[in-house]
């Protein structure tokens, strides 16, 4: 069996390959447990979008002169973490003076492109498990909410891509599961009174398969990161479990916690068990 894994990055400067070594653990763990299940994995990544608006932000504004940037480089900090997630907006409402001038749309039809490639690769029917970290899981979340609560907007550059690709993968409707790694959903769905709702997983057409899981990971010393079940009756139906990690390295017990998830032998491993299991439930792949 094939299985579509897209990995999503978070807040900060990323490249690229991001998801390398990550994508190599998965793929290793996973050859060892179940040679038969091949893991087709690509890096969702968006990170190239607002850092190109940073760069005009801190060219304009001179940040270079302003204090604390010398040393403690504590303005870079802020204009790269803080920066994506105030660039990355929900979509805009009725009347909005710049209708098609939100990186919200830029960053989600990079989305849709990246899942397409993943879909010429392991095929458009393919068991789609997604894991994403920090901003990631917010961009994630909004991404499958849009499809499923049938919020995207008609009229931009990802309703076209998705409509085109004609593909179950890229229109969300092969999603199995869902990994949020350090994830700040509970204080982005502070915008709502009683804390939104959240996607359906697996999608709605493949409930009754049984399969598929979403699993939310943190770890204690990770400032950004918070459990989600306890945020209203849908989301603790909704996720299957809010599970502490220890992210390894020397400053694991520190704030800085918050990047070492994807060296999580026990995050790993879980993965690699539940889309085993998968493998085993539906052998010959999702219907239709």
């Amino acid at each position: 069996m094939r299985i579509a894994v897209g990995i999503v990055h978070g807040i900060g400067q990323q490249t690229w390959d991001f998801h390398a070594k990550f994508a190599a653990r998965l793929q290793e763990a996973m050859a060892a447990l179940n040679p038969r299940v091949k893991l087709v994995v690509e890096g969702i990544y968006w990170g190239d979008i607002t850092d190109s608006l940073e760069k005009k932000l801190w060219e304009r504004t001179d940040a270079d002169r302003l204090h604390w940037n010398e040393t403690l480089k504590l303005r870079s900090f802020v204009v790269n973490y803080l920066g994506d997630a105030i660039a990355y907006q929900a979509i805009p409402k009725e009347n909005d003076p710049c209708p098609h001038d939100y990186i919200y749309d830029d960053i989600h039809a990079r989305y849709a492109q990246q899942l397409q490639r993943l879909a010429s690769r392991a095929g458009d029917n393919a068991p789609l498990c997604i894991i994403a970290h920090s901003l990631g899981t917010i961009i994630s979340s909004n991404y499958f909410s849009d499809l499923q609560y049938r919020r995207m907007r008609p009229k931009t550059g990802v309703a076209e891509l998705i409509r085109s690709s004609r593909s179950k993968l890229v229109g969300g409707e092969t999603l199995t599961h869902f990994y949020t790694i350090g994830s700040p959903i509970a204080l982005w769905n502070m915008r709502f009174e009683h804390f939104g709702q959240p996607i359906s997983v697996p999608a709605p057409p493949l409930k009754p398969l049984g399969v598929g899981e979403w699993v939310n990971f943190y770890d204690r010393d990770d400032i950004i990161a918070y459990p989600i079940q306890g945020l209203n009756a849908d989301y603790a139906a909704a996720v299957t479990a809010d599970i502490e990690v220890r992210c390894p390295g020397p400053l694991g017990w520190t704030p800085a916690s918050h990047n070492g998830y994807f060296r999580s032998r026990p995050l790993i491993r879980r993965i690699v068990q539940s889309l085993d299991r998968m493998s085993r439930m539906i052998p010959g792949g999702l219907p239709g």
